[in-house]
């Protein structure tokens, strides 16, 4: 099976969905303790079914929370990703999916909160290696680092001596989550192949 898996530090996986047998041979030669699935929780559906049943045979601890590839979290879900992460026991792995976007926005946020990378460096999850596009609508991911980028720098010109505002003092303080979701703009070529070519969530 499709495996869209990379290593980071702690260590956190990133991955695609993972079928039944990847949980088990994950536990086996990983030694995962966490799965964190972006997808969120849904017992109706048969793949969620399959990866509980999968982790609770493998003793696998499961935390479902919902991510969205298309829409920015509201600064309550990033405060609530912040304690996540910082309770997580590894191994673990995050998935989504495709392993491409909410799987990316996680582990750029696991890089800065946990692993202390600037939000410069962090956001280099996002990134088309992984298959993640930030021309279609999934880019408006890429917009929420970069403005919180833009912000930091207008502070540094206005004062230079003053401390920079942190990314989380911004997410609680200037972030406007629906202003930026109306100013992004994406291409219709890249949410064609996102959307009808490669089918993404």
């Amino acid at each position: 099976m499709y495996s869209n898996r990379f290593l980071l530090q702690g260590p956190l996986y990133r991955s695609n969905q993972p079928s039944v047998a990847q949980i088990h041979r994950y536990k086996r030669k990983l030694g995962l303790e966490t799965i964190i699935n972006l997808r969120g929780y849904n017992p109706t559906q048969g793949r969620y079914q399959l990866e509980a049943k999968a982790c609770e045979e493998a003793r696998i601890t499961l935390i479902n929370t919902r991510v969205h590839s298309r829409g920015l979290p509201t600064a309550r879900q990033i405060n609530m990703l912040k304690q996540l992460i910082d309770d997580i026991e590894t191994p673990a792995l995050a998935h989504c999916k495709s392993g491409a976007d909410r799987a990316g926005i996680f582990a750029a946020l696991y890089c800065h909160f946990r692993l202390g990378q600037p939000i410069e460096e962090a956001k280099a999850q996002l990134h088309w290696k992984y298959g993640h596009f930030r021309s279609a609508k999934t880019g408006i991911l890429d917009h929420f680092f970069d403005s919180y980028l833009r912000y930091r720098d207008r502070c540094r010109k206005v004062d230079s001596s003053a401390a920079e505002p942190t990314f989380l003092d911004w997410v609680n303080s200037e972030y406007d989550r629906d202003t930026m979701e109306r100013e992004f703009k994406p291409k219709g070529f890249a949410n064609f192949w996102v959307d009808w070519v490669l089918r993404r969530e």
